[in-house]
């Protein structure tokens, strides 16, 4: 799996210091750490493939990482649904986090309290960003499909990609 992986990388045009990293990590979640450390490269190359993807269908949950399945989650600190991914993520306190919305999925997300989030809408997604309290709310809409609305002091910024 880890081949296959590194060559579909390579083939998109990953540096090398990444390749090697994928050629020796030693487990499915030194794996799943460098998806993440890498989400730039993972969502401009539609990383990894669907079947590659598959792969990890025994832990992908536990690191909230989503594909044609609901969730409901709070506070994930990193957060991607792909395509069939329907669902919601509440954010509370003081939580900080990403969630990237890709294509073909519904995201509702709930920001309270003082939470700071930063979220990715893919072309084709669909996403609900309800803010309240003093919730700061970043949005890159690259295509997709947002609606939004804060209250009280909260603040939802939208980018458009």
């Amino acid at each position: 799996m880890k081949k296959a992986l590194a060559a579909e990388a390579k083939a998109a045009g990953i540096c090398e210091d990444w390749y090697k990293h994928i050629l020796q990590a030693q487990s499915k979640e030194r794996l799943l750490a460098l998806f993440f450390g890498g989400l730039d490269f993972v969502v401009d190359n539609d990383y990894p493939s669907e079947p590659l993807r598959r792969e990890f269908d025994d832990i992908r949950r536990h690191y909230h990482i989503y594909e044609g399945e609901k969730f409901d989650v709070k506070n994930p600190r990193n957060l991607v649904a792909y395509k069939g991914a329907l669902g919601t993520a509440e954010f509370s306190s003081f939580a900080v986090a990403q969630v990237w919305a890709r294509t073909g999925s519904a995201v509702r997300i709930c920001a309270h309290d003082n939470a700071v989030l930063r979220v990715d809408v893919a072309k084709g997604a669909a996403v609900i960003v309800q803010a309240d309290g003093l919730a700061r709310v970043s949005v890159f809409l690259h295509g997709g499909a947002l609606q939004h609305q804060a209250t009280g002091l909260a603040r939802i910024k939208i980018i458009n990609k």
